[in-house]
Formats: structure tokens, sequence, C-alpha cells
């Protein structure tokens, strides 16, 4: 018997009959197969000389239904898995690169087994055909948005972009290290014959798509760019569309294959859940029987396990099933299995304080609230509509947007006569959102927002500051923030501030201008990644960039919250808001 799968089994209480959990895995005529290949003893490059390569043409739908094109796919010595000719895709890298900027621009350089894109600044991915690897002088300069930061993440939206001002003089830079991606060491081949260069599409995928936050799927019978799908909506119609099918081994081992590439390039937090790599630990917890088999079904269901159950870090969770997935086995395989204690606390802790507000505020509370001389300031995520116009006077039906939020609270704390002495910011059941929507928010109680973060994949830093253009006169400028005006400023949390409602406290907490009240925040330190599988399943991870903040020089993590100034073992009482007001006024002050 298997042993680690019955631990799997006894960790989950799943009934001995069920067939993602069972005392050993099957092979496809049912007997029993304990054996667990490694990836690295898969590499299987191929011969030139004696590859042979078919050609279709497809359907290629980027992002809807609205405007499709063809495109050809390629398959190597008879087999199924697609691969695309570098020099043709290098057109869809473009226009996914000026999807939210312009300025992309890439240049195809070969030179017998070496090719080359080549980046209108300068940086390249070169691949090697001999050697079978992808290699980058500098990963983040080859991948980032024309004319912004070092690292994506701190970037900051054209919609938006003219309410922030760059503080080039405290913002700082480093550049990470050379990386090389060994793909003979996961047992997937590049091919250069007669002149052209194959890629398999889900690697250009991994390694060229997904960092724009996006991937490329294939059913079958068309490709499909997306980010996600929705229930109902014509490109899911296409995508679920083809008849189900089991999945051959090759394409389940190369489905494997592939998805421990991208977990070990891109999961930001392999160090401390001590992942070595992900084919490790997929056969220590018993899943790679699933992930590696031919039921697509049970091979959705077990990566659904694993991210729920395994990386529990909030951040990672799975999306859309694959083309090939019964929909209502999978929801049968599933509905047993026990989410992360992570994953549960925050959702009780979630649900209680929201029955605890709803207590006080049973019509829903509002986004801005006076109390005597205290200001209150409450949403629960970080977003914005892109409004358009986000120099006129903002409205009181606008305020679900953070940024006008923030210009309308600042417009009535300093208005002529206000009464306002002390601010508060309720992040208290914030779960997170956009990262430059945090740096705004933090810009109007502090002199500038900023946000730092480290890319855990090739080691570059960076720290942004920017200067926000609150009061909308077109100028950035002390009259902009509510840093050194007198006021009293103060922000709640709590467990359920989580992502960037915990990165708003941590940034605080650095400060001596804001006191934090309650619990400390939730973590959640890393950018969300999404990913795909070879097989089209659509998930996400914590992906590879860290937010930070800097003391003395350093980066430090904020994955594991900011400790409150002021503790608060009863959260409730942070609803009281009129005995919270008078525990401000009599107590703190």
């Amino acid at each position: 018997m298997n042993k680690k799968i019955l631990c799997l089994l006894l960790m989950f209480c799943v009934a001995a009959a069920a067939a993602l959990a069972g005392c050993t895995a099957q092979t496809q005529d049912g007997t029993a197969d304990n054996s667990h290949g490694k990836v690295i003893e898969k590499s299987m490059p191929f011969d030139p000389n004696m590859a042979s390569i078919s050609s279709k043409t497809v359907t290629l739908y980027p992002y809807s239904t609205r405007n499709p094109e063809n495109t050809t796919l390629y398959f190597v010595n008879g087999g199924e898995i697609p691969y695309v000719s570098l020099e043709e895709y290098m057109v869809f890298l473009e226009k996914i690169g000026n999807a939210s900027t312009q300025g992309y621009s890439l240049t195809f350089k070969a030179d017998g087994d070496k090719a080359s894109f080549v980046r209108e600044n300068g940086y390249s991915a070169d691949f090697d055909f001999q050697k079978n690897t992808i290699h980058f002088t500098d990963y983040n300069m080859f991948v980032k948005t024309p004319n912004g930061p070092l690292l994506d993440v701190t970037f900051i939206h054209d919609n938006v972009a003219s309410l922030f001002q760059k503080d080039e003089e405290r913002s700082y830079e480093r550049y990470g290290e050379e990386i090389t991606i060994p793909l003979s060491d996961y047992g997937i081949g590049m091919l250069h014959k007669d002149g052209s260069y194959y890629i398999p599409l889900q690697t250009f995928c991994d390694i060229f798509v997904a960092p724009k936050f996006t991937s490329l799927v294939y059913n079958g019978e068309v490709v499909i760019i997306t980010g996600s799908f929705t229930d109902g909506d014509e490109l899911s119609k296409v995508y679920y569309s083809v008849p189900k099918s089991e999945r051959s081994k090759e394409a389940a081992e190369f489905d494997y294959k592939e998805l421990c590439l991208a977990l070990d390039h891109y999961y930001g937090l392999k160090e401390v859940h001590r992942i070595k790599n992900f084919d490790a630990i997929f056969r220590e917890c018993g899943y790679d029987h699933y992930l590696k088999g031919t039921n697509q079904t049970l091979a959705d269901a077990a990566l659904y396990q694993f991210i729920i159950s395994q990386l529990d870090d909030l951040h990672s969770g799975f999306k859309s099933v694959s083309f090939r997935t019964d929909k209502d086995a999978y929801n049968k395989e599933i509905s047993g299995f026990l989410r992360g204690y992570s994953d549960r606390s925050l959702r009780n802790e979630r649900e209680a304080l929201l029955k605890a507000r709803a207590k006080y505020y049973p019509g829903g509370v509002p986004h801005y609230e006076e109390l005597g001389n205290t200001a209150y300031i409450t949403f629960d995520s970080f977003k914005d509509d892109h409004v358009g116009d986000y120099y006129s006077a903002p409205k009181e039906n606008e305020l679900d947007d953070n940024i006008r939020l923030m210009q309308y609270a600042y417009d009535q704390i300093t208005r002529k006569g206000s009464p306002i002495e002390n601010v508060v910011m309720d992040l208290s059941i914030n779960t997170g959102g956009v990262i430059y929507d945090a740096v705004y928010v933090t810009g109007l109680f502090l002199e500038e927002g900023q946000i730092s973060a480290a890319d855990e994949l090739t080691g570059a830093l960076t720290s942004a500051h920017y200067r926000v253009d609150i009061n909308r006169d077109h100028l950035f400028d002390e009259r902009d923030t509510l840093a050194g005006k007198g006021y009293n400023l103060y922000c709640l949390e709590s467990p359920v501030s989580f992502s960037c409602g915990n990165l708003v406290p941590n940034v605080f907490k650095d400060t001596t201008h804001v006191t934090l009240i309650g619990q400390t925040s939730g973590g959640g330190s890393c950018a969300v990644q999404p990913l795909s599988t070879s097989s089209g399943t659509l998930f996400q991870v914590s992906g590879n960039m860290r937010m930070s903040f800097i003391k003395n020089g350093a980066f430090y993590d904020i994955d594991r919250g900011a400790e409150p100034d002021i503790y608060v073992r009863d959260l409730s009482v942070l609803y009281d808001r009129q005995k919270l007001t008078d525990y401000i006024n009599n107590k703190i002050l």
C-alpha cells in the first residue's frame, strides 16, 4: 500500500472507494502503480535530423469572439502537443505586450541553433536549441511595461497615471540576476528544423504570456487568449463546446511537466512552504499520480485539492476546469474536500466581523461618516472604476471607487469650518485589490504613497514613491495629504485585512504618523499570478512578486502582517463608533 496516498485518504476523510483518494494509484488497466517518476529524469530532446513536422491552421480568439484570427500550430513526430513558430508567435506577444500601454515591440533574430526575441529596449530572450534552454540577461527588463518600473507590480495604469507623480529621488531599483530556464530538466523539447524554430504552445504561454497576466489555451480546435472564463459568455461557450475525451498519456505527461515548470518559477512562497521543487512536493503528497493520469477530471480535482489544502495561502486559487473535464463529476469529486486552515479561518473571521458591523449598520456602512470631531473612511476592497474624469468634484454615488472616496474624504475633512480632528481609516474587513489604489490611499494619510517589491525569481528589488493629486489641482504638493496638518490619524485592522488590506497597515506601521488599532493584519505579500495548464485548466497562485517595506535600507516581507499599536480583543467594538470615538478622544489623545 502506498503510505503517501493512505495519508491523503486519512487527511481528508474521503471514502475508500473515491477515485481521487484511493489507497493506491491505478493505471488505466486497473492495476496498482506505486512508481514516482521524477521530472528531471524525463529529458528527451528531439533529434532534428529525424523529427518530422506537420501543421494545422486553427482559429485564434484574442480575449473575445468578436475579432477571430487564424493561427498555425505545429506537431512533432505525429504527436498531439501543439508547438508554435517563434517568429510567427512573436506578433501575438507584441499584441499582448501592448494591451495596457503602447511601445512594446520585438525583433526576431536567428543564427543556426540559436534564436532571440530582442525588445525595443535592447534586452532579449535567447533560445539555445542545442542546449534546450531559454536565457535572459535580465528577465524583468524583458517583460516589463515600456517606460514603466523595473517590476510591473508597481506600475500605475494609464487610466489613472495623471493622478500620480513618481518621486525619482526617493525611488530605488536594483536589477536582478541572469536566469536560464532549462527545459531539458523538465523533459520539454524545443526544435530547430529547416530554418524554423518551434517551441510548445504551453511553454511559450508560461514563459512569455503569463507575466502579462493572461493565458493561451487550446481545446483541440481553437486557441484562446484569456485571463479567465465567465460561465455563459461567448468565449466560454466556444472553449467548452468540443466533445469530452480522455487525454492521452503523452498529453498527460506533458501537462505535468509544464505545471512543474510554471510553479517552480512563479510560485513566490516556495521557501516558506519548504518546497524544493513542485515535482517533489507532488510526489511527497501523492498528487503526482492524478496530475499525470489520463483522467482529466481527476487531474483537475487533484490540482484544486492541492491548491486549497497544501498551498492554502489565500491568493492561490482554482479558476476554471479543462475543456476535457466533466464538470458534474468534478463538482461531485471536490464536494467533500475540506478547505485549508487559513482559508477557513479568514472566511469565518470575515463572516463574524460582517455580522458584528451589521448590528450597528443594518443598512450598510457608509464609505464616509462623521461623528463629532472624528471622520471614518470605510472600504472593504481596493478598486477603481476608471470613471474617466477624476478631476471633477467627487459625488456620493461614486464612492465605491477608492480614488473618488479619498478625494471626497479629503474635501470633507479639510472643508472650511470642518470640526474634524481625528481621521480613522477602517480596513478591518478589507481583503485587497488593486495595488496602485493602495498607493493612492496611503497618499491621503502620508506625504507620499509608496510600494516596495522583491522578485523571488530574479532577485530584483524596487521601491517606488509617488505623490498623489488628491485635491485635483494638478499640482503635487503638501496640500494633497493630511500629513502635517495636525490631524490624528488611525487605521483599523484585523486578521481579515489581507493583501492590499495588509500592505497599507504595514506602510502605516513604518511611520510615526498613524496609530494602528485592532489585531495583527492577515498577511498576503505576493501579487496574484494567473497560470494555465497545457490541458486548458486556469488557476492562480501567489506569484514571484512579493510586497515589502524598507527599513534601514533592507527589504522586509509583509506576509506576517502588521501588529497593532493598540490591541483590541473584541473586534466588534470597532463598529460601535460612538464608543470608539469616545475612546480615541479620551484614552488615546
